[in-house]
């Protein structure tokens, strides 16, 4: 490892700390000290201060050594190494079912303009992989890449009631770049913060609210379109998978129990070194027989807290981590309690054992109380694609069908500026970047970094949170600059303008998602499906059923209102604790606090839905 790296890249992005498995340097060191009893592991905090102490000489040292740049390429390198390995140990069901979690917007976005020839579906599944992928990276949270809609639904509006045609696929990329432009320029000067100082959080809080109802309101309206029988693709269906979702989404009595069993366990925490003395002192005092095996389970124990003591070390140096380290830390004692002989290998072996596995693993859907919460995303995803594979297996030739499916054919990435002319940057400034621009500033940029910082308060940033900011996880500055570039570079390649979205961080919040990891699966599923089936990818998308998409549209709008309506409550409580203090006295009128809020809160939801214009409200 070259000295030019910070200590806590060095530390976070060194395999030894953040893989305990291949962590053979340890296990050597612990076989040739031959720990023997768990009070070896007292020892462990000068194991910790080592790490402490090389951490601190390397930044001592940075004066005499080559001095490299924050954005160097041997930083990035090992900032993507670190990355890629917080990924692989945040990967799980949860994270799967969130990553599809904003498909309920994506996918009928997305297969409308391409029909219309909007777009180019490959190279926009393509893009929008990357995009993904590269937040995932940057941000330790679910941020979503969907659609513009207030560019694609004008491009969706072939004539208007003046009889002009709407934006065609080269309004759409000059549209798009225009927008990106604009967002980039606030984000680089700072001008976003302008923006967000002149717009109240209860008007954000109003805007989330209206947004969460519009997407739940459409989803009920594309059901309500469907026939109630006829086909698998109807209203029954969207009631059944209504019905399931709200059974898998409920609160369970194991997770209502959760709080209690953490409080018994904090109470607990201060007699476990005494339990551990004396548990040591009773070994002590065993036969040499049962020493030797008493012996190799400690080895093993003095493993596993080694380890965990170096992932606490990492976790400390980049708090940003916790999350990832953290879950791995309690992967590692989880592994040390399953590997207690709790049965015979012969009883593990044996048919039955499988066969059980195997059933309690296709009844997890079932199960009315599950350990951890169920991916209600995937669970949504599968009924869908198997409605599809069988639409498409008995689809006859007037189906309207592209069959048969067919690999490759389709590139994915073409220059969108081939035929763009003057009057293609006219349109899309005055039809597509000007309406779209303050639904972006609103909801693309303040909104979702409001939401990011309500949804997630282990991972705000300390210093920006003294400051009571709103984007302590995510700032403004920094989404702004995400948007502008993501348009302004990968438009012109073939891209559908993109941004990220409030509605779709909630409904992947909801699905399960809680980090970064979820939009990197999405991310490389939409890159995989652009390359092998993307002449293809539309008949696939477009087959999936309306009625199970409308459900996913709808569990995402109500996530947002519900984000909404706490974070207007947390507004009344600061506002309501600033006053207490200027008066002095404990004699402050709430309901009076929470009437004013309220009030311009609903007044922004209501102008969105009535008039169906998110910047109006």
């Amino acid at each position: 490892m070259s000295n030019h790296l910070h200590s806590d890249e060095f530390l976070l992005s060194t395999p030894l700390l953040l893989n305990p498995q291949n962590n053979n340097m340890n296990e050597l060191r612990n076989e040739e000290e031959g720990l023997s009893n768990p009070s070896s592991s007292i020892n462990e905090p000068n194991t910790n201060e080592q790490l402490m102490e090389l951490a601190a000489s390397f930044d001592n040292n940075d004066t005499s050594l080559p001095s490299h740049s924050k954005y160097s390429p041997i930083n990035l390198l090992s900032f993507c190494q670190r990355r890629t390995i917080e990924h692989y140990n945040n990967i799980s069901l949860s994270e799967l079912s969130g990553s599809l979690g904003d498909l309920g917007t994506f996918i009928p976005l997305t297969v409308a303009l391409a029909r219309e020839r909007k777009i180019a579906l490959a190279p926009a599944l393509f893009w929008a992989g990357v995009s993904n992928i590269i937040t995932g990276y940057a941000w330790d949270v679910p941020m979503c890449v969907q659609p513009m809609k207030s560019i694609s639904a004008v491009a969706l509006t072939d004539t208007n009631g003046s009889g002009n045609v709407g934006l065609d696929a080269q309004s759409v990329t000059t549209a798009g770049i225009l927008t990106g432009g604009a967002v980039l320029l606030l984000g680089v000067t700072n001008l976003i913060e302008i923006v967000n100082w002149i717009v109240p959080l209860t008007v954000v809080c109003g805007l989330q609210i209206g947004v969460g109802i519009r997407l739940a309101s459409k989803g009920m309206t594309d059901i309500q379109k469907l026939p109630w029988g006829g086909g698998y693709d109807c209203i029954g269906m969207a009631v059944a998978c209504a019905l399931l979702s709200m059974f898998w989404l409920r609160d369970s009595g194991s997770q209502k129990d959760k709080k209690k069993q953490e409080q018994a366990k904090t109470d607990s925490e201060g007699n476990t070194r005494n339990d551990v003395m004396a548990t040591t002192g009773a070994n002590s005092a065993t036969s040499s027989d049962e020493d030797v095996f008493q012996e190799n389970d400690n080895v093993e124990m003095g493993k596993v807290l080694n380890n965990s003591h170096q992932l606490e070390t990492a976790t400390s140096l980049n708090p940003r981590s916790s999350v990832s380290t953290t879950a791995h830390t309690n992967e590692t004692f989880d592994f040390a309690a399953s590997s207690a002989p709790s049965s015979s290998p012969r009883q593990q072996n044996s048919s039955s054992y499988y066969l059980r596995k195997v059933w309690s693993r296709a009844c997890c859907c079932l199960n009315p109380f599950p350990k951890t919460p169920h991916p209600v995303g995937i669970y949504l995803f599968l009924i869908g694609c198997i409605f599809a594979a069988v639409t498409l297996a008995t689809a006859g030739p007037d189906s309207g069908y592209d069959l048969p499916l067919y690999f490759f054919g389709a590139p994915v990435a073409i220059n969108a500026m081939k035929d763009v002319t003057s009057m293609s940057w006219w349109n899309g400034f005055l039809q597509g970047a000007l309406p779209q621009l303050p639904l972006t500033t609103l909801n693309s940029v303040i909104s979702v970094c409001c939401l990011a910082h309500t949804l997630y308060p282990d991972k705000r940033d300390p210093a920006l949170e003294e400051k009571h900011r709103t984007d302590a996880v995510i700032t403004r500055r920094e989404v702004s600059i995400s948007v502008g570039l993501m348009n302004l570079i990968l438009v012109p390649l073939g891209s559908m303008p993109n941004c990220h979205g409030a509605g779709g961080l909630a409904g992947q919040h909801r699905f399960g998602a809680r980090t970064g990891t979820s939009v990197v699966i999405l991310g490389v599923g939409k890159v995989l499906l652009a390359i092998f089936l993307g002449g293809s990818a539309l008949t696939l998308l477009d087959a999936l059923p309306i009625a199970v998409l409308s459900i996913m549209i709808a569990i995402a709008g109500l996530e947002l209102v519900s984000t909404g309506v706490k974070v207007l409550f947390e507004c009344v409580q600061k506002e309501k604790e600033k006053t207490m203090k200027q008066q002095g006295n404990e004699s402050v009128n709430g309901k009076a606090i929470l009437q004013k809020n309220a009030t311009v809160a609903m007044v922004t939801a209501a102008v969105i839905i009535a008039l169906k214009k998110t910047h109006y409200g």
